[in-house]
């Protein structure tokens, strides 16, 4: 294992587009595995957060000697396969989502679209429709919210998050259960997506591998999968030894 500077990671879209280079407390590597650890804003302060890439065999070995280093995260996210989780913690709520990016321009109409002001408003829609999202109004990033109204109310609605390297990043995509089906959520999309590529022409965002409604709207509009991760909270912070299976 070799300590490493964030920049040399840079041929990584997620860590290139994603990760703040001022939060970073460390990146290693190993063959052809690589992991960072950083900083991560949330509401209230700084979630730490262990990344790591690479084949499932040399992600583990470089995990393990990793953990030995560090103070435990509190949230760990690889690429891996969901069942082959490479970790020296235990994890909870661990969920399988793909990053995409996308840099085609979007040329979809959207007039229905507006900006939201009221936190009141976004908080109620995604509080009632999207509950596990984790974007809520006030959280460190958000450069707007976008969304849509029928007869005054608010159903659909979804983020704007500036990342430190210019890239926009699209959040919390959420429509009312009570008006899906009816293309509200491609709209919104594309709206955010024209939105969040001002300036840098590109667009990240990530959805569970088991959304495809969202999926289907994405890849239309152009976005593709970089990476595939997996992720959890790390809810016990001893130290354990799990190896990991090879295929």
């Amino acid at each position: 294992m070799r300590s490493v500077g964030v920049e040399e990671l840079e041929h990584l879209p997620f860590v290139r587009h994603q990760v703040d280079p001022d939060l970073v407390e460390g990146a290693w590597c190993r063959g052809d595995a690589a992991v960072v650890l950083a900083g991560r804003p949330v509401a209230g302060g700084t979630m730490r957060v262990l990344t790591g890439f690479g084949p499932e065999g040399e992600l583990a070995d470089l995990l393990g000697a990793v953990a030995e280093r560090v103070t435990p995260p509190e949230r760990l996210t690889v690429t891996a396969p969901a069942d082959l989780v490479p970790t020296t913690w235990a994890l909870s709520e661990v969920r399988r989502w793909h990053w995409m990016l996308t840099r085609t321009p979007v040329v979809d109409p959207t007039p229905e679209v507006e900006d939201v002001a009221d936190p009141d408003d976004v908080a109620a829609l995604i509080d009632a429709a999207a509950p596990g999202s984790h974007a809520r109004p006030g959280q460190p990033g958000i450069e707007a919210w976008l969304g849509i109204r029928e007869e005054g109310r608010l159903v659909a609605v979804g983020a704007v998050v500036r990342q430190p390297d210019g890239t926009g990043h699209v959040r919390a995509v959420t429509v009312a259960e009570q008006v899906r089906g009816r293309g509200l959520g491609r709209r919104l999309s594309a709206a955010l997506t024209r939105r969040a590529m001002a300036g840098t022409g590109v667009c990240t965002l990530g959805v569970y591998v088991d959304n495809e409604p969202a999926l289907r709207i994405y890849r239309g509009l152009g976005y593709e999968v970089v990476h595939t991760f997996t992720s959890g909270a790390v809810t016990d912070r001893s130290i354990t030894t799990a190896a990991v299976p090879s295929r």
